[in-house]
């Protein structure tokens, strides 16, 4: 969607909403202050008109003009014609036969300096405001266009992936079948990213998930020179989706490789409900620690920086925790608490 639509579709309707309450809601508090004010003009005659009378001062011209200088009105001691719509005048008894009339502007808060540079300030961060909206919206229907690009690319690349899977396993090409392992598990955190579906949990042994996991990727290590030794003996019985959260374990396991360029070992342990993946890589940095596992961080060469947040997105949704550190004698250490 271009700019210009999303303006009108958006951002528009928003400031035509602001403008129209603004100005209604001053136009409300101008006819308050009017009256409020007449009020107390009407106030100020009347006081004025029992002074003179009080004090016996006699009502001349020059009189008036000293009350006019006094009070900022014009004062006169006789009956006025009705002003024009700018001003408002008002008319008490003084004396019989006497008269003072008070004339002065008609008070408009619209058109005084300090509220049209108020009002000019709020519209300007209202503007603000509605660009503020539009711009995140505009990224949002670009990401959801990728997201509908990406799932259908996921989808297409799926059955052809598969085949070639089970064409290299018959053939014993453990390098493609490693490969081939790397984009299922690729095309399987696109797939997550954009349908996010909650697990459907049944009773699954998490010795029997760590196992399909390891066996789906030892491959890749065996490729890369890792090795991997599971300890699941101890492992519980939980209350999760085997596919989510196989997935997950892949992630974690894929990490650990390729923390490994020049090869190393990755020691996988469970106990009860709790998993540690613990490998002889560099470990995590500082900036790692603080901001793992966002989404889109990747301190790695190419990497997406999705594996490890699509894992933890997983163990969350399972009820679990995942935290990871370094171990004190090195290496990363991924602790998954379920």
């Amino acid at each position: 969607m271009q700019q210009s639509q999303v303006w009108f579709r958006v951002a528009m309707p928003f400031l035509l909403f602001v403008a129209t309450g603004t100005v209604g809601i001053l136009m409300l508090l101008n006819a308050a202050y009017q009256h409020r004010s007449s009020a107390q003009f009407a106030a100020l005659a009347k006081a004025n008109a029992e002074f003179i009378r009080d004090a016996h001062i006699p009502p001349t011209d020059r009189f008036a003009g000293y009350l006019s200088q006094v009070l900022g009105v014009e004062a006169q001691f006789r009956r006025v014609a009705s002003p024009d719509a700018r001003h408002e005048a008002v008319t008490v008894a003084v004396q019989p036969g006497v008269e003072l009339t008070l004339i002065r502007e008609r008070p408009n808060l619209l058109f005084r300096p300090a509220t049209l540079g108020a009002l000019a300030v709020f519209w300007a961060l209202s503007l603000a405001l509605a660009w503020a909206v539009v711009v995140p919206y505009l990224k949002t229907q670009r990401l959801a266009m990728l997201g509908q690009m990406a799932t259908s690319l996921a989808h297409e690349i799926q059955n052809p992936v598969a085949a070639i899977r089970l064409h290299a396993q018959l053939a014993g090409h453990k390098t493609i079948l490693g490969e081939a392992a790397t984009i299922e598990s690729l095309v399987n955190q696109w797939m997550f990213l954009a349908r996010p579906d909650p697990p459907q949990k049944k009773p699954v042994r998490l010795d029997e998930i760590l196992a399909d996991a390891v066996a789906a990727l030892r491959p890749m290590a065996d490729h890369a020179k890792v090795r991997i030794e599971l300890a699941a003996d101890n492992a519980a019985t939980v209350e999760a989706d085997a596919r989510r959260l196989g997935q997950a374990f892949r992630n974690l396991i894929v990490n650990a490789i390729q923390a490994m360029p020049t090869g190393g070992a990755l020691t996988v342990v469970a106990q009860g409900r709790s998993v540690t993946f613990a490998d002889t890589g560099p470990g995590f940095s500082a900036t790692a620690l603080a901001r793992c596992p966002q989404m889109f961080y990747s301190e790695k060469e190419g990497g997406m920086g999705i594996g490890l947040a699509v894992a933890n997105e997983i163990v969350k949704a399972h009820g679990g925790s995942l935290k990871i550190g370094n171990h004190p004698n090195g290496g990363a250490e991924v602790i998954v608490q379920l």
